[in-house]
């Protein structure tokens, strides 16, 4: 049996799922990660004591850290989930039929820029924790996997634009 990649029922239409079912998960854990951050740093804020029935300890973390902290759920969850925003719009055009729009092209050039920013912004969170002496497991290595999809993407992105450009001309030819 050949599954088929485009039209509904494909694997286009899973992807779209995932896609859905990835962008509803990261806000659910962003939202509970920033929870846990503020509930943390209250916490901090109260002297570092915590008692309440069921869990008891002293917490209290610096102000770096926590700015550290919340700067990588940030960048981590809204670009996985903005990436994931990107990718269900170019399933979408699959699942249609329909590829081949200029609007793909743009949203696989956006894809490259937001794995760029992310790489870019890792290494400025781990500058940032060097700077503050903040004891992280941040960092300065190359991404070589993240430089390759930011490249590979740019690629898609122009070899989708071509593809559009030459279906548009297909269909002015008599």
């Amino acid at each position: 049996m050949l599954l088929k990649a485009l039209g509904k029922g494909s694997i286009a239409s899973a992807l779209y799922v995932l896609m859905t079912a990835i962008t509803i998960l990261g806000w659910i854990v962003f939202g509970i990660c920033v929870a846990i951050l503020v509930i943390t740093m209250a916490i901090d804020l109260s002297g570092g004591q915590l008692q309440w029935d069921l869990l008891e300890g002293n917490l209290s973390v610096d102000t770096p850290t926590y700015l550290i902290g919340f700067g990588s759920l940030f960048v981590i969850f809204i670009g996985f989930i903005l990436m994931a925003g990107q990718l269900k719009t170019i399933l979408k055009t699959l699942i249609d039929g329909d590829p081949f729009v200029p609007e793909n092209a743009r949203r696989l050039t956006r894809l490259a820029l937001i794995v760029g920013g992310m790489e870019i912004f890792r290494h400025i969170l781990g500058f940032a924790a060097h700077a503050f002496q903040v004891n992280t497991s941040m960092n300065f290595s190359i991404n070589l996997a993240a430089w390759v999809a930011v490249i590979t993407l740019m690629v898609l992105s122009q070899v989708f634009a071509e593809g559009t450009r030459l279906r548009e001309e297909e269909k002015m030819t008599i």
